[in-house]
């Protein structure tokens, strides 16, 4: 039968040279035979040549795979099998070439951007991150997503990071992908969930397993890390219709909100040993996950779903409940601190939760005011440039008083530095001295007209009058006692005993001197003078190593907590030497060693 199918397709062949022409059926038993050609071997005719003969193949000369060669490869198949031949492939210089798709792959590249991308992908495991378009990102994230590129899962995740971390900031469209694919790669590994980057807010498009992860690490950090925008979709309280909200106390309640309950927090956890979402924490619940979504992936790899086990945080009433109360609490202190009649009602809390929140509140808003008279407080501004002319003009003065009279220029032995720098106080003393030496003489009480006279000059108005001048000097020296001292009560050169010439010297102010001799300066004296005694103390056990507990304990009979006297030492430190003294829970190192001894004096 199949012979003779065979025949008569020939013999249409035959007709069509001779009569030149050829219909559709006479076509489709044309390319049937030349499909069939090769494994059958036929006899041709041609009544103007010889007979053609087709051989078919010899059995085995062809041996195919049939289930690689003709199996049915998907676009993530196919990014598999590429991205396993092109793993360790470089290029040493390549010039960029844009590449933007959707589902960007190794066969949307053309051969100048697949130069690049390899080129580029080198200088990315170097840590270095040259600018590149973001589809060239994904294919190389795809890349460690399935294994590309790392020999531990650790090290994938490391370098999903990186890339992450040198891009982030040139697409922020980058974060959406990648903190849903770090999880993925986290679950897939069974590694641990590490930082998913700071978040202002939470996005809407995140998956809910990843919005209760990062709730979780915001309420489970040290101390709590919860802006408004973080804590808003905890609480049941429409703050948005409050009046004072609404006016001036959105940003009030914004900065105050937060930091309330993570000072709560801290009360909570020394009280019970737990912290707040301890307390609250609600019961585990396992959901299906798809996994690595928006990605090319292969899901014969790990599979196309995956159960993962989660908290519903957000949705946890009791947790719900107690946060609502700490805002509300808020607000209604806020309102009373800011002059805002009327208060919300229904607010239960523990006395003592209420206390700390309303001393925490009033020491800020004290703080705040300090702040705003400081910065109200003209500040000094010196003119440097007018400082140095009165320099030059007073050394100026000084030559003409010096110059050419022996009576205003005593002998350096008698003031005992004849081996000592003569400097502008020297020189002053020993005018002074030579002055009033003078007015002992007989006669002295009076002035005569031809007698020296001292010239003054007055920086606003130049030379005084001579007149002026003869009658303040007359006035000086016929008021003074003659016990030694001129008119501003200092010392003169014979009051000083010639046997001691350093007696005339100034004595230097000596600093607060301790027991051990140390001094102690000047602005740490003043900073120590206004420390109270549980100031002091904490100070004192941080400087000598104590734990958490000795902290808690002064701070318990302060009624206060040690963060707040930690705060209030910063600010006195700041005011007082400009720097902080404690940083991270414990005194600076460059500190620490003064400071201890200064505070057992």
């Amino acid at each position: 039968m199949k012979d003779n199918h065979d025949g008569q397709s020939f013999r249409q062949l035959n007709n069509i040279r001779i009569n030149g022409s050829e219909d559709s059926t006479v076509r489709r038993v044309r390319e049937q035979s030349l499909v069939f050609a090769e494994f059958a071997e036929q006899v041709v005719t041609s009544p103007s040549g010889p007979a053609s003969h087709v051989v078919a193949p010899e059995a085995g000369a062809r041996e195919l795979d049939w289930e690689r060669s003709f199996r049915y490869l998907s676009r993530e198949q196919q990014f598999v099998e590429t991205a396993r031949e092109l793993v360790w492939e470089t290029a040493e210089a390549a010039v960029f070439v844009p590449f933007q798709n959707y589902w960007p792959t190794y066969e949307q590249m053309n051969p100048q951007q697949m130069r690049w991308y390899l080129y580029w992908r080198g200088e990315v495991r170097a840590e270095r991150y040259p600018d590149t378009d973001l589809s060239y990102l994904f294919v190389y994230l795809y890349e460690l997503i399935h294994g590309f590129g790392w020999s531990v899962p650790t090290q994938g995740a490391e370098l999903m990071r990186r890339v992450w971390a040198g891009y982030r900031e040139r697409y922020p469209k980058l974060d959406g992908y990648i903190r849903e694919w770090m999880y993925d790669f986290a679950v897939v590994f069974r590694l641990e969930q590490t930082d998913l980057g700071r978040m202002k807010k939470i996005p809407r498009t995140l998956s809910p397993e990843v919005q209760e992860l990062e709730w979780k690490r915001r309420l489970l950090a040290e101390p709590v890390d919860l802006n408004w925008e973080l804590l808003r979709p905890l609480i049941d309280y429409e703050v948005e219709k409050s009046k004072f909200y609404t006016k001036e106390g959105r940003k009030e309640i914004s900065h105050f909100a937060p930091k309330v309950v993570a000072l709560v927090d801290g009360l909570v956890r020394k009280r019970t040993g737990k912290r707040l979402l301890e307390l609250y924490l609600p019961p585990e619940k396992k959901v299906q996950r798809f996994l690595f979504r928006s990605a090319v992936y292969d899901h014969e790899m790990y599979g196309r779903t995956t159960v993962v086990v989660t908290q519903s945080i957000s949705g946890h009433l009791p947790l719900r409940r107690f946060l609502t109360q700490l805002v509300r609490l808020t607000e209604n202190k806020l309102r009373e601190l800011t002059g805002v009649k009327g208060k919300l009602r229904g607010v239960e809390v523990d006395a003592d939760i209420e206390r700390l929140v309303t001393r925490y509140l009033e020491q800020e808003f004290e703080r705040r005011r300090a702040e705003k008279l400081r910065e109200q407080a003209p500040k000094v501004k010196l003119n440097t440039a007018k400082l140095r002319k009165l320099q030059q003009e007073s050394d100026e003065v000084r030559e003409l008083l010096l110059s050419d009279d022996p009576v205003r220029a005593p002998a350096p032995a008698v003031m005992g530095e004849a081996d000592r720098p003569r400097t502008a106080a020297t020189t002053e003393r020993m005018l002074d001295s030579s002055i009033k030496s003078n007015s002992r003489k007989p006669g002295a009480g009076k002035v005569g007209p031809d007698e020296w006279l001292q010239p003054e000059f007055d920086f606003e108005q130049g030379w005084a009058v001579e007149e002026e001048v003869k009658k303040e000097k007359e006035q000086a020296f016929s008021e003074g006692s003659g016990n030694g001292l001129d008119v501003a009560g200092a010392w003169t050169v014979a009051d000083l005993d010639m046997d001691k010439p350093e007696a005339g010297l100034p004595i230097p102010l000596q600093e607060s001197e301790g027991l051990t001799g140390s001094l102690i300066p000047e602005e740490w004296t003043s900073l120590l003078s206004q420390l109270t005694s549980a100031q002091r103390e904490m100070l004192l056990v941080m400087v000598e190593g104590a734990d958490a507990a000795a902290q808690f304990a002064i701070a318990e009979r302060a009624g206060s907590m040690p963060e707040l006297l930690h705060d209030e030492i910063n600010e006195l430190a700041m005011e007082a030497i400009g720097d902080l003294l404690i940083d991270g829970g414990s005194v600076l190192e460059e500190y620490a060693g003064d400071l201890g001894e200064w505070l057992k004096r």
